[in-house]
């Protein structure tokens, strides 16, 4: 009989046991779930409605809409990229709830999210793709929140060398070095991105910031292309030889 109890009072705790870890697996999806979908995809309609024009348009639809005629605007513009650009739309999200998150902890976390899903768009990205360059400035302005200052040089770096004028890859990485004490540095980063686009009220005011003169920066001047050159030459060449007979010119046709 004392076995019998021993064993009928077993098999309720370990079923109980067993209900009781159910039970708190289940509570710890309920509170990891909801995070996690809504770090990739599960926004609010005031969420998305802050987002830029595209990726509102690519929210608003099933995932897989190619004929929707909002796809087709976005796809003629950006090509087949858009069909990948919803991940640079969630890393906007992501960062946007990084700067509102209560703890480090958090914050880091979303911020993290953020840096792969702009990282999987580069990945996906066609050459041309023509938001490579702000997405890269993304990456800097987000890898600067980790103080990953080797990833966030890198992704300025990148974002300049597609996009020369683009003053976001400029200012990101010349703040930095203004506060490591180089401000020398950071304001002929700044007359660099001036030569490229001279008239960038963002260049022009970061450049007073750092004690430059925009007045004084000299704009960069293109080399001229082969194909310029030899159209100024057969130009050149044509102005200077005699006209020839008008029917000389009808019987060549």
């Amino acid at each position: 009989m004392q076995a019998m109890l021993s064993t009928s009072t077993a098999a309720p705790r370990s079923f109980l046991h067993h209900r009781a870890l159910v039970v708190v697996a289940a509570l710890c999806l309920a509170l990891v779930g909801p995070a996690r979908a809504a770090e990739q995809g599960n926004f609010t309609a005031g969420e998305i409605s802050l987002l830029p024009d595209f990726c509102q348009d690519r929210l608003n639809y099933p995932v897989y809409s190619f004929s929707h005629p909002k796809w087709a605007y976005w796809g003629a513009r950006m090509g087949e990229t858009f069909k990948h650009v919803h991940h640079y739309c969630w890393a906007l999200v992501s960062l946007r709830r990084a700067s509102m998150a209560p703890n480090k902890e958090k914050r880091k976390h979303l911020v993290t999210t953020a840096i792969n899903d702009l990282e999987y768009v580069i990945n996906n990205a066609s050459a041309d793709f023509r938001l490579k360059p702000e997405v890269y400035a993304r990456i800097g302005d987000a890898a600067l929140q980790l103080e990953d200052f080797s990833k966030a040089f890198d992704a300025y770096d990148n974002a300049r060398q597609l996009k020369p004028g683009y003053a976001p890859a400029y200012i990101g990485w010349a703040d930095v070095l203004f506060k490591a004490g180089q401000r020398d540095a950071a304001r002929e980063l700044i007359e660099e991105g001036l030569r490229h686009a001279p008239d960038s009220p963002e260049l022009r005011s970061a450049f007073r910031r750092f004690g430059g003169d925009p007045s004084k920066v000299v704009p960069h001047t293109p080399p001229a292309s082969s194909s310029t050159d030899a159209e100024a030459n057969a130009a050149a060449a044509g102005a200077s030889a005699p006209s020839a007979p008008a029917s000389a010119a009808t019987g060549s046709r």
